[in-house]
């Protein structure tokens, strides 16, 4: 059974479950709802919350009059959530944009962190290049919405297999077309300013995981391949999948963290060698 909470500060999450406690945070113009498979696969194990990053799904944006939200002060509305649940420390799975949330939630609270999951993601910060695609894609925002929602929502699948994924495809442009300009400005704005965490892989000391899409049109596989090789207890997946996997294929994605967690957290596993996961069943 579900169990649904806003807290103080209007952020919606939902939990399940018991055991150690795993925190899901999506990507950008998404919600909690793309977790929902992986949901219902992994939550008879453990304890999940999904939560609604600010200004996604059900959460409001707090700051009404500002144009930037950052890394940063998403990452603080997390910690709240984690302090009224009572929960000291958990495994982190951030998609995308989710996961410079967990990075920057990394960067001031290590000791919460049994393990992080980079998902379609990674610790660098933006390239000029980068940067400018984004003031570019803020300008497409506001002037024709509809428009720059489809362009990026295509952008996710694995461009061989847009056509099967139609029904996804739809599912994930009400979502996005529930984010509000204002919100979608503010991150896109947060995200080019955010920083380079890249040292966090090799600070910390609790186990790292990135999963790897191996069709990904947003992120290279084989740079976050090169990103994952640098840390210290850093291990890698490549799923052929685009930047969607929980949508895409839900089963892997859970297969993968559930041998990530009992391999280097319930076993309480130690090593200075690099360990890559591939092909996993």
């Amino acid at each position: 059974m579900f169990i649904y909470f806003h807290n103080k500060e209007n952020v919606y999450y939902k939990k399940k479950g018991n055991g150690i406690p795993i925190v899901f945070l999506h990507g950008f113009m998404e919600s909690s709802e793309i977790w929902n498979d992986v949901y219902e696969l992994i939550s008879n194990k453990y304890k999940v919350l999904l939560i609604d990053c600010p200004g996604h799904g059900k959460s409001l944006l707090s700051k009404k009059r500002e144009t930037i939200y950052t890394m940063e002060e998403a990452a603080d509305s997390i910690k709240t959530i984690l302090e009224k649940e009572n929960i000291k420390k958990a495994v982190f799975v951030g998609h995308s944009m989710g996961g410079y949330i967990a990075l920057a939630l990394s960067e001031k609270y290590p000791e919460i962190f049994l393990g992080l999951c980079l998902l379609h993601s990674t610790a660098e910060s933006d390239t000029k290049e980068k940067r400018k695609k984004r003031f570019q894609s803020i300008k497409l925002a506001i002037d024709h919405y509809p428009l720059f929602v489809s362009s990026n929502i295509s952008k996710l699948f694995n461009p061989e297999k847009l056509d099967f994924f139609q029904k996804k495809f739809i599912f994930l442009k009400k979502i996005a077309f529930s984010t509000t300009i204002h919100s979608v400005v503010s991150f896109l704005r947060g995200m080019s300013i955010r920083k380079d965490r890249r040292f966090l892989l090799k600070t910390t000391t609790f186990p790292k995981l990135y999963i790897i899409g191996m069709y990904d049109s947003i992120l290279p596989y084989k740079k976050l391949r090169e990103e994952a090789k640098q840390g210290y207890k850093s291990f890698y997946a490549e799923i052929p999948t685009g930047h969607i996997a929980p949508i895409e294929d839900p089963t892997k994605i859970v297969n993968i963290l559930e041998n990530f967690i009992r391999n280097n957290i319930v076993k309480n596993k130690t090593t200075d060698d690099h360990e890559f996961i591939n092909h996993i069943p």
